[in-house]
């Protein structure tokens, strides 16, 4: 039976960088949260309070794997695997728009004994293989 540790509260603090279009946006965040650990993996969940709260989850498969799920008026699920192009599906109001997710770096740090850690990524998203987007997300959890 995998190991689980009860859900616990965290503090979630951290930074989005976007590059589209000729411009670049940052977006910093900080969120009350919960981490919970089912065998091997980590889930942190939390809400974005953008205009309205929008649930956001960070599954963290090993030291260079993430799945990030975003359920607001869009629901995009973005695997990320370092080094790796991933297809990927954003299921927006307008109907599904097929993306692929291309990790130049993937790191995920974390000590559960002390509840802290940090995920770092960097990737490119495509759509129709044209380059759409360079996106850095930078986030740290503690007790």
């Amino acid at each position: 039976m995998p190991h689980k540790l009860p859900s616990q509260p965290v503090h979630i603090e951290g930074e989005t960088i976007l590059h589209q279009a000729g411009e670049e946006e940052h977006y910093r965040f900080s969120a009350v949260g919960q981490l919970v650990q089912l065998g091997t993996t980590v889930y942190l969940r939390f809400n974005e309070d953008n205009e309205e709260a929008v649930p956001v989850t960070y599954k963290i498969d090993g030291p260079n794997s993430l799945r990030i799920s975003r359920r607001g008026e869009s629901q995009l699920t973005l695997q990320l695997i370092a080094g790796q192009r991933t297809q990927n599906v954003d299921v927006t109001p307008y109907g599904k728009l097929q993306i692929a997710a291309e990790a130049t770096a993937v790191e995920t740090e974390f000590d559960l004994a002390d509840l802290r850690g940090t995920v770092s990524a960097d990737y490119r998203i495509f759509t129709d293989d044209e380059e759409v987007g360079n996106h850095q997300i930078r986030l740290q959890f503690y007790r």
